[in-house]
């Protein structure tokens, strides 16, 4: 009487196990990690509540990590990271990459301390705060003349 139960409980995970990949946005799209906002991904939604179905526990778990992780969104901004070398790195939106955009570092000032013009179609752009202080620094995104974008960043 054991045993059948046994065979029945390790098919019912691995076949858990297995198809796990198959609803979480963590694993589904990496580039996704670090995204804060934006619009939901129905797909992933819709996934990660199917494994509700399965068990609580599971479903839950997908929702945490997808949500936690920022692979639920689609579109949203990334996290920008900064060095201890003072180098920014600084993901840029769908609708950044297809557009000539211009990313700059200012000062409280308004000084240009850094600026880059990243390569059509580039995921980041990389921005240098070695002759900065750190302290009352904005980013700007803009196209052309055009400011699409500014956020304080220390």
């Amino acid at each position: 009487m054991k045993l059948p139960f046994l065979r029945a409980a390790a098919l019912t995970t691995l076949i858990g196990l297995g198809t796990s990949q198959l609803g979480c946005g963590y694993i589904l799209y990496p580039e996704r990690r670090g995204n804060r906002g934006g619009s939901i991904d129905g797909g992933t939604l819709v996934m990660d509540c199917l494994w509700l179905l399965a068990g609580i526990l599971p479903g839950v778990i997908f929702l945490i990590v997808d949500f936690t992780s920022g692979a639920m969104y689609v579109g949203g901004s990334g996290s920008i990271r900064i060095s201890d070398a003072g180098v920014i790195d600084v993901p840029l939106t769908e609708a950044a990459m297809a557009k000539s955009v211009t990313v700059r570092v200012l000062d409280a000032n308004g000084r240009i301390v850094d600026e880059a013009t990243p390569v059509p179609g580039a995921s980041s752009v990389e921005l240098s705060l070695a002759n900065a202080p750190r302290k009352d620094l904005s980013l700007q995104v803009l196209e052309g003349d055009t400011l699409l974008q500014s956020m304080r960043l220390l």
